[in-house]
């Protein structure tokens, strides 16, 4: 008997949990989608990802998406991102997701991988969840944490 309320309970609390799973999704999702529109160039997806007030702190510098946008110029290689999330923090209709970024860039025969500590601060506006501010360090590879796991998005 303690077996099966158990597993009651247990199935209680997944179904009850998707919700704030599918919820998380949605505040991670405008990262992603900057991501996939700076690996196809899409200058309007990168648009549509951010707040008109959108501000990334790059190694140093303040960018606003337009000086964003003049960076990611049409090129030969293609890139694939990966993200290992350090933690999210949502209060009400903000959150605060930390990560390393990871993305390889391939020309060619050639590979290249890049590593950065971000940030970013996603807001829910009518529009759904959009970037409000990341900020990004660049890492050298090799001083990653041994023990990072990567998801591709």
């Amino acid at each position: 008997m303690l077996i099966k309320k158990s597993i009651v309970a247990l199935g209680m609390f997944l179904f009850l949990s998707q919700p704030v799973m599918a919820e998380m999704d949605k505040e991670f999702a405008p990262v992603e989608e900057i991501f996939d529109a700076l690996s196809a160039f899409d200058h309007d997806g990168m648009k549509s990802a951010v707040t008109p007030s959108f501000v990334l702190l790059e190694h140093g510098e303040v960018w606003d998406i337009q000086k964003l946008i003049e960076a990611v110029k049409p090129a030969e290689y293609q890139r694939r991102n990966f993200i290992s999330v350090i933690s999210k923090d949502v209060k009400a209709d903000m959150a605060v997701i930390n990560y390393w970024n990871k993305a390889v860039f391939k020309s060619g025969d050639k590979t290249t991988e890049r590593a950065w500590l971000e940030s970013a601060v996603v807001v829910k506006t009518e529009n759904g969840w959009l970037l409000e501010q990341m900020h990004s360090t660049r890492i050298e590879f090799e001083n990653l944490p041994k023990d990072l796991e990567f998801t591709e998005i």
